[in-house]
């Protein structure tokens, strides 16, 4: 069945599903610090000390089965040696047996009440196998034990995030930046956790003073664009994403999101150039495909909208607002059949504008 006038979207109307993207720092860019004890002096057991040095050599190869049988032989000659259950932990590590790393992690510190490297791997530990709950305990407790170290605490502020406790980010972040004033990276992530509260000045504030202190932070700029694309100021939206991508030309997240604030100001040609900049740089990215399908309904060029959408989906089977979008374009098209059936997926998978469109009328006559 076909329609000759586009009865639902004229009864309707249509609201096209585009998405920007905001880049947090997520992946601990705030600085790393040691991470092996390869200080293999002390010992004053000459067999002990030989068996210590084996295992560090065997460590820093990246033989851990050798490294973790060196340490564990000198640990049963001195079960109080710290270091050797710390470079065992880490020989686990390198096995991804995060269990045992762990347990050896937390006899450091049961021997070792200070050790804040030992906490802060085993939080490594815990990040590393996605429990993020337990990684910000882990990083509190080396705050805890380092009253000075700041990465500690934007660490803890960072897995703070990826569970969605924001309020909680916001406040280890404090703490980062009360250690360290001119931090670059937790101005940006607490920014980040503002905007998730819909704090939008707050965030507005911080990554400002992201920038300040690092004027390269090429995703502070994108993430500005971010909060003001919240904001719905798109002009300066547009503004700081063109700063993003001044200081990173191949950032194609902030070429999506900046065709999305010229979109929203009905610039469709540049923003269909930005999304097609974004599929050049990053040929796997659903969301510009999507986003650039907006501008191609928008532009009423129905055809290359369902083929931009068919590319999303086959990147993301579970892309909402590509099967949305693509039922628009199919409509326009008069294949409402078609239509009808991507607003059914797009229903399914959560779209709240597809239900209205499923249980009208014209739907209902596809049943």
């Amino acid at each position: 069945m076909t329609l000759k006038n586009p009865v639902l979207l004229a009864f309707l109307g249509f609201s096209l599903s585009l998405t920007a993207q905001t880049d947090t720092s997520k992946t601990l860019q705030g600085g790393g610090v040691d991470q092996h004890i390869l200080d293999s002096l002390g010992l004053v057991n000459p067999e002990l000390q030989k068996k210590y040095n084996e295992g560090v050599r065997a460590l820093t190869a990246a033989n851990y089965m050798e490294a973790v049988q060196r340490f564990t032989e000198v640990t049963l000659m001195e079960p109080s040696y710290t270091n050797a259950y710390y470079n065992r932990g880490m020989a686990f590590r390198g096995l991804n047996k995060s269990a045992e790393a762990i347990a050896d992690f937390d006899r450091v510190i049961e021997l070792d009440p200070a050790n804040h490297m030992a906490a802060f791997m085993k939080a490594e530990t815990y990040s590393s196998d996605g429990q993020f709950e337990e990684a910000a305990n882990a990083y509190k407790q080396a705050a805890g034990m380092d009253g000075a170290n700041e990465k500690y605490c934007y660490y803890q502020g960072v897995a703070l995030f990826q569970i969605e406790k924001y309020d909680e980010a916001v406040t280890a972040f404090d703490e980062a930046i009360r250690r360290k004033p001119d931090y670059a990276y937790a101005y940006n992530d607490r920014g980040s956790s503002k905007m998730m509260l819909e704090n939008y000045d707050g965030a507005v504030q911080d990554y400002m003073a992201a920038i300040k202190y690092d004027a390269n932070l090429h995703f502070a700029y994108n993430n500005l664009g971010s909060v003001y694309r919240k904001k719905e100021d798109y002009t300066n939206a547009e503004k700081y994403y063109t700063e993003a991508i001044k200081r990173k030309p191949d950032y194609y997240i902030a070429y999506n999101n900046r065709g999305t604030a010229r979109f929203e100001q009905g610039k469709y040609s540049d923003a269909l150039a930005d999304f097609s900049k974004a599929i050049q740089l990053n040929p796997d990215y659903a969301y510009a495909y999507n986003n650039q399908a907006s501008v191609y309904i928008k532009m009423e060029n129905y055809a290359e909208a369902v083929k931009s959408c068919d590319k999303a989906i086959a990147l993301n089977g579970e892309y909402t607002e590509a099967f949305f979008n693509r039922g628009i374009a199919k409509e326009m098209l008069k294949d409402l059949e078609g239509a009808c059936a991507d607003w059914q997926d797009a229903f399914i998978l959560g779209s709240e504008n597809a239900e209205q469109y499923i249980n009208s009328p014209a739907c209902a006559g596809q049943n």
